[in-house]
């Protein structure tokens, strides 16, 4: 008898199988794929203070750059900086961060298996039953960390992220960008209205660059943005996938059920930029810890009132990225402007926080 099972190999069911394991629950992963952290995909940059919080090194072997601010390009052509004057940002190498987070969880005693895909999960009395592609397994517990689709989680409960909010991505890997290495690059198109395209340094040739659209000319798209501000990369790799920026499901609600969704299958997301390792990776800790405290006779209360704030702070960027979706381009202009103003760089550099950007807007603290 297994006492959790963890859906998904990705950031969110790594951390979630590592802290219960550590806190003594039995735990398995089941991941779909032969490796862990492949395929790669997510651009992979986080912030240093977010991987502390995760309990990651800031000078990890998946470290492959770090960044201090953001350069903005507008849609009139206007270049706005903002510079944190400090390291902010880790550009890392997913594939490398990932098999980091599967070492934590299993020195923590956790089970990974790879290759390995659940097909079903049902009710077995007071357990569930988990259809593996190799077995059938009985559980207590079941965290749903499967990802974007998240098919297991909609047939159990009927429901799940909003579905509209799920933006395809090219992401490739280029050379010859002739950036800054120190900066990440926004570009806001009038052709790319659902989010903006990017450019991550990975060092001062090799770098991520992403474009997001619903359009179903997004390869067209790219081409496009690549010939207007990158006419001389060479493409070295290519690679598609999804972001989510709708609002998060409230996986407290579902604890009850002893099924729990976490990081994408959740929409454990941030809305504005798209990135949900960290806060993903933060809610599942909390999670996971809920869940070992109830298998140990203990209150699970305590980490599911934080990871309700936690979520409470995806929902408030959520409605965020709602009002600047609604927003006329210059009326943008001057919010970008406001932010990028000597008074407003000073401001974010001491208390902007990448992953809790309300919260450091508003100058709380989370």
């Amino acid at each position: 008898m297994i006492e959790l099972a963890v859906i998904g190999g990705g950031p969110a069911g790594l951390i979630a199988a590592r802290e219960a394991a550590r806190a003594g629950a039995s735990v398995i992963v089941f991941e779909e794929h032969m490796e862990i952290g492949e395929p790669e995909r997510c651009a992979g940059l986080l912030s240093l203070s977010g991987l502390k919080r995760l309990g990651f090194s800031v000078s990890g072997k998946y470290l492959q750059n770090v960044i201090r601010g953001a350069v903005i390009k507008t849609s009139n052509g206007r270049w706005r900086i903002l510079d944190a004057g400090r390291p902010v940002a880790a550009v890392v190498s997913r594939s490398i961060f990932d098999k980091e987070a599967a070492k934590q969880a299993e020195h923590a005693g956790a089970e990974i298996v790879c290759g390995v895909r659940v097909k079903a999960v049902k009710r077995d009395g007071g357990e569930f039953r988990i259809t593996a592609s190799d077995s059938i397994r009985q559980s207590l517990w079941v965290i749903d960390a499967e990802g974007a689709g998240a098919a297991l989680l909609r047939r159990f409960i009927g429901a799940g992220t909003e579905p509209r909010k799920w933006i395809p991505i090219i992401q490739l890997i280029v050379e010859n960008h002739g950036l800054d290495k120190r900066f990440v690059y926004i570009y806001l198109k009038d052709y790319l209205p659902d989010l903006f395209a990017y450019l991550i340094p990975i060092d001062e040739s090799l770098g991520k660059l992403g474009v997001a659209s619903r359009s179903p000319d997004l390869k067209k798209l790219l081409i496009r943005f690549l010939g207007e501000e990158f006419p001389d990369v060479l493409c070295l790799n290519s690679s598609s996938h999804v972001i989510y920026t709708g609002s998060p499901l409230d996986s407290t609600i579902l604890f009850p059920s002893r099924l729990v969704p976490v990081g994408d299958a959740a929409g454990h997301v941030k809305a504005t930029t798209g990135g949900g390792v960290i806060m993903g990776g933060l809610i599942a800790a909390r999670i996971a810890s809920a869940i070992a405290a109830s298998l140990k006779g203990g209150s699970p209360e305590r980490p599911l009132a934080e990871a309700r704030k936690l979520i409470k702070e995806l929902r408030r960027m959520a409605y965020l990225r709602r009002l600047i979706g609604r927003m006329n381009s210059p009326l943008l202009e001057i919010l970008i402007a406001i932010a990028t103003s000597k008074i407003g760089n000073s401001y974010l550099s001491r208390k902007g926080d990448m992953d809790f950007q309300i919260s450091s807007i508003l100058g709380s603290r989370f």
